[in-house]
């Protein structure tokens, strides 16, 4: 199982310790990006990796995307699963003292999810720096004084960090107490139909069409499929082009989802074939998803 490393502190480690709960069989192996993740699969290096997809601050996370589309179209790589982990952010340095640093570190979408602390430290001169996912910054934190990391509890033992107070709170400071990320697990076989499941397609429409969204989701509305998460994705190179990930209540191999995928295909105004990138257990409804079974595992 591949995660976004370094080490074993990230929240990617953490939610594919979730899913894999209880199996002792299973190896952990940390990767650098979640581009690297989804090819390793791809390339099957790993069986199964798990990457973030969307959070409850920051939306869909755009990288995994980027990436799910090109190993998709080249490898086949499918979502098999999802897990939502809970997200507490912490501000560390090595000192622990406000004063000591003068840069920021994290992943960026963490830093979104941060944006009120972000607004306080700029106004004091703080820089915020992008880098591959907080574990890492967390790295950089234990190395440089210099250097502060909004990163995991674990990453702060793990380096031997301390919490930086800010308006006397060395607390979560994440913008929503309630902050969850959803992760989505990779594989390059197809998950059974449980009957509680979310299915998630990419497709490029022709923009001169119009009513070519309303179209697309139409043939999905006419058969009562409940529509979860619409989102355009920037086609990288490309001006003002993008790719729709779209995703909906239900499994590909129900007659209803199966019907309206026929149609989208035959009748729909794309500029290409549209792509399945999955049909999986959900982990965000009331039902139990450990109840599903994957192939394969």
């Amino acid at each position: 199982m591949g995660y976004l490393g370094p080490g074993e502190v990230s929240f990617g480690y953490m939610a594919a310790r979730k899913y894999f709960d209880g199996q002792a069989d299973v190896m952990f192996e940390p990767r650098e990006s979640h581009e690297q993740i989804c090819d390793d699969v791809g390339r099957n290096k790993l069986d199964h990796g798990v990457v973030a997809i969307e959070n409850v601050c920051d939306g869909m996370i755009a990288e995994t995307i980027h990436a799910m589309d090109d190993v998709n179209g080249k490898f086949g790589v499918q979502v098999v699963g999802e897990v939502v982990i809970p997200v507490r952010h912490f501000l560390l340095s090595k000192s622990g003292a406000i004063d000591d640093f003068h840069s920021v570190f994290s992943h960026e979408s963490a830093i979104r999810q941060c944006r009120k602390i972000r607004s306080q430290l700029e106004s004091r001169g703080i820089h915020f720096q992008r880098c591959a996912s907080t574990a890492e910054a967390a790295r950089e934190a234990s190395q440089k004084s210099d250097i502060a990391a909004i990163a995991s509890e674990l990453a702060e033992a793990k380096y031997g960090l301390k919490r930086v107070q800010i308006n006397q709170n060395a607390e979560n400071v994440a913008d929503r107490l309630d902050n969850v990320t959803r992760f989505w697990v990779l594989s390059s076989w197809h998950a059974q139909r449980t009957g509680n499941d979310k299915t998630t397609f990419l497709l490029n429409l022709d923009q001169h069409t119009p009513g070519g969204l309303q179209k697309v989701l139409g043939f999905f509305a006419e058969k009562e499929i409940n529509l979860l998460v619409i989102f355009a994705n920037p086609i990288p190179g490309k001006k003002w082009e993008y790719t729709f990930f779209i995703e909906f209540q239900g499994h590909i191999t129900d007659d209803k989802m199966n019907e309206a995928w026929d149609e989208l295909r035959v009748k729909g105004p794309l500029l290409s074939p549209p792509r399945l990138l999955g049909s999986y257990p959900s982990a965000t409804s009331d039902a139990d998803p450990s109840a599903a079974v994957q192939s394969g595992l």
